[in-house]
């Protein structure tokens, strides 16, 4: 009798051990938990040694192409005095291992453990530490090539993408996908017209919300992990996630946000200097980075499941997105 198609497989965590037991030295593994669904599959890893992170990347979202750039920029910041969590080869020096299953091939590797911890983003000094350290960030991959090919964080990404993963879930809502595309078309003008004024591009870390891809150490130092959504694009529209993410967890407080924005681009202009056309194309990012975002929880509700993307749901997007006008 043939399989059944699936869309998603969950690796077992005693597989996986024995996996990475087999295949690092690093130790004897003395526990591995599974830490994180997300874009990916996280397990978190000790041994008697150290612990560490094993990340099992989807086979629909991630080629190996994709990974080995990410894999290569991760060394190429680390060289470059960049806290980062790098890769951990296997004993053979192979840092990417396929794994075979029902819906493909999904990759996966070891990284470093960041030492320290997460903590949401409440604090000017912490905003402006963050700030600095993604100045630098942008600064060294300013000079990072690699022969890989990875899609770019371009508008076909951020927007034709998702209005055609929306489209299917608001078909008995037309009047409101087409204000929605109209929107989008708007946004898009607006960043073309500032390209044109000259806008900075470069590898982007792509998710800088600072809430669960960064460890903040004692001493004050900063390293940075979860690179999955990297690739070259605006870096307005990489900035641009830091200050959505503020304005969510500050429950759209402007003090709050406005003196965390401004300590992160204070901290930033120490490092790396920031035009004033990116800096105008930062709020038009943020619009565009909630429409991505509503594009990914349709695109995710595959596996994740669509009971929390009702009507309710649509109604609260469509409300946020005509709050912000340019239609």
């Amino acid at each position: 009798m043939s399989l059944f198609p699936v869309t998603y497989s969950l690796l077992s965590k005693q597989a996986v051990g024995l996996h990475i037991q087999h295949h690092y030295e690093i130790g004897s593994v003395v526990k591995i938990q599974y830490f994180l669904r997300g874009m990916n599959d996280t397990y978190e890893v000790e041994t008697d040694v150290d612990k560490y992170i094993f990340r099992i990347y989807r086979a629909d979202r991630r080629s190996r192409s994709d990974i080995e750039f990410e894999l290569e920029l991760l060394q190429f910041l680390g060289a470059n005095g960049i806290n980062v969590s790098e890769p951990i080869p296997g004993k053979d020096g192979v840092y990417l291992r396929g794994f075979n299953v029902m819906e493909g091939t999904r990759y996966g590797v070891l990284f470093q453990y960041a030492e320290g911890h997460e903590r949401p983003i409440h604090a000017i000094a912490d905003s402006y530490r963050f700030g600095e350290s993604i100045g630098h960030m942008h600064k060294a991959a300013d000079h990072f090539e690699c022969v890989h090919a990875r899609e770019q964080l371009n508008m076909e990404f951020l927007i034709d993408r998702p209005l055609s993963i929306i489209r299917p879930y608001m078909e008995h809502r037309l009047m409101d996908y087409n204000y929605l595309g109209e929107w989008a078309a708007e946004l898009k003008k607006r960043i073309s017209e500032l390209e044109i004024r000259g806008l900075d591009w470069g590898v982007c870390h792509g998710d800088l919300h600072g809430n669960t891809n960064a460890a903040f150490a004692k001493g004050g130092e900063l390293t940075h992990y979860d690179f999955d959504l990297c690739g070259y694009g605006w870096r307005a529209y990489d900035l641009a996630e830091f200050r959505l993410a503020r304005e969510i967890h500050s429950g759209h407080d402007p003090k709050e946000v406005e003196g965390l924005w401004d300590a992160f681009l204070r901290g930033y202009g120490s490092v790396r200097s920031l035009g004033e056309n990116d800096l105008a194309a930062v709020p038009v990012f943020v619009a565009i980075r909630q429409l991505w975002l509503f594009g990914l929880c349709f695109q995710d509700s595959e596996f994740a499941g669509i009971a929390d993307y009702d009507e309710g749901f649509i109604d609260r997007k469509m409300q946020y997105f005509k709050s912000l006008g340019y239609v």
